[in-house]
């Protein structure tokens, strides 16, 4: 309700957007300031019930002294998230309804002769809902939102005469499942009846119903130093799942009604990877001649990393499904011949993606469910190519007499100059296409002195 907000006007009292004052209509012109809203004021409240997240732990680790400077361990780790906070918009479109809403206008508008709507979002006025093809006007309804009808439409059609097709919107909206009609948005002497309607858009609230689940095993084999050399090398398989990777990701789920259907391979799940780390010292080799100087004090370090790529979700860059989510939308791997040629993908187990589109339910005079409007590519089904990275330090210990030496130090990144994909696109159109890469090859040279 208009008092019960607890907005901060600041220097601002008078804003529209505070303290919905976009609703108040008054008969003197210089206090009114209602402005109808096409889309209401959007948030970023606390879910009810909100509770914070916490972890479960496990692991299980076993070493042996293999002799000789060899030591071996394997382990497992567990990692179980419970109550992630995530986002979800509370008061997201009904695309089934609104979908079915244009329908009726569009065959309305066919069997009249007239001119019929471009999309489900811009159909306009109303039919009796005893008309053969009864819809509302979608702005009305705010685009048949759970939270109800928008009240600055409301009030704005009954100041203009549309207040018959406002009462006939309530009454064909009544028994639509999902959707608020209680709202009262006739005017009053005193002011507007609000009662039942909540004048919002999106509510992109603060949910603790994620879920994460790690599994990772791993092995490592170590040499101490010894004999001029030492290494490390480590191997590890993991595998991690989530529904929502973490609150900095402000991304809602495809649909925000079945948010249970994000559950996939995580965003930074990492299937292998490979880390070898050494050092080989020559040491003094034997003999007073320029080849003894020549081959003494030399330090080879490589380090190697074999990793796998990361998952990454493909999306259509368009809100197919009528949420508003252009970052969330998935294509299809089944193909519709109403929504036009497929694109061929190696990512889609069909060989092929293609957007989700209304044509062939507006050509069935069917309506779609909720669910036919998502993309079932499932999220984060493709994987970037993996990496090898492979450095090496090699450096020359020059003594200068006896209180002095100098370290001549070369160090080289990523010596076979292999292309290491950093970023993807995430288009269906051209998915897996590198957009960024790691650094070429470099050097790097220093000297240092010790004494």
């Amino acid at each position: 309700m208009p008092n019960q907000q607890q907005f901060q006007s600041l220097n601002f009292p008078q804003s529209v957007f505070l303290n919905q004052n976009y609703l108040n209509l008054s008969a003197n012109p210089a206090q009114s300031t209602f402005l109808p809203l096409g889309f209401q004021p959007f948030g970023y409240p606390q879910a009810k019930n909100f509770v914070y997240a916490y972890s479960q732990q496990a692991n299980l680790t076993i070493e042996r002294d293999l002799g000789g400077g060899f030591a071996l361990s394997l382990a497992y780790n567990f990692n179980g998230g419970r109550h992630l906070n995530r986002p979800i918009n509370a008061n997201t479109v009904r695309g089934d309804l609104l979908t079915a809403n244009f329908m009726s206008a569009f065959y309305d508008a066919k069997l009249s002769g007239k001119t019929p709507p471009a999309s489900p979002f811009t159909v306009s006025g109303c039919n009796l809902p005893t008309d053969p093809f009864p819809y509302v006007d979608a702005a009305l309804m705010n685009f048949f939102r759970p939270g109800g009808l928008n009240p600055a439409i409301a009030v704005g059609a009954y100041l203009s005469g549309g207040a018959n097709c406002v009462a006939q919107s309530l009454a064909l909206a009544g028994g639509l499942p999902g959707f608020n009609a209680k709202c009262n948005p006739v005017p009053l002497p005193t002011g507007i009846d609000y009662t039942g309607c909540v004048p919002f858009g999106d509510m992109d609230a603060n949910y603790s119903n994620g879920s994460s689940i790690y599994h990772g095993f791993s092995a490592d084999l170590r040499k101490r130093f010894g004999r001029h050399y030492e290494f490390h090398a480590s191997y590890t398989y993991a595998h991690a799942i989530d529904d929502s990777t973490d609150l900095q990701s402000t991304l809602t789920p495809q649909d925000s009604y079945y948010p249970g259907l994000e559950r996939a391979n995580s965003t930074f799940d990492q299937r292998h990877r490979f880390v070898f780390s050494g050092v080989y010292q020559t040491g003094r080799v034997g003999g007073d001649g320029f080849g003894s100087k020549f081959l003494s004090n030399w330090t080879f370090a490589p380090l190697i990393e074999v990793s796998s790529g990361r998952p990454f979700n493909i999306i259509t860059g368009s809100g197919d499904n009528f949420q508003l989510s252009s970052l969330t939308s998935r294509p299809n791997i089944t193909v519709d011949p109403a929504c036009g040629t497929p694109t061929p993908s190696k990512f889609s187990p069909t060989g092929t993606l293609q957007p989700v589109c209304i044509n062939g339910f507006v050509a069935s005079g069917i309506p779609p469910t909720l669910l036919e409007l998502d993309g079932n590519l499932g999220r984060n089904s493709a994987v970037t190519p993996y990496t090898i990275f492979n450095d090496l330090r090699v450096a020359k210990r020059i003594p200068i007499g006896e209180r002095f030496n100098v370290d001549a130090i070369v160090d080289m990144f990523n010596i076979a100059n292999r292309y290491n994909v950093s970023a993807v696109s995430p288009l269906f159109t051209n998915a897996g296409t590198a957009t960024a890469a790691y650094d070429p090859r470099q050097f790097q040279f220093a000297l240092k002195v010790n004494w």
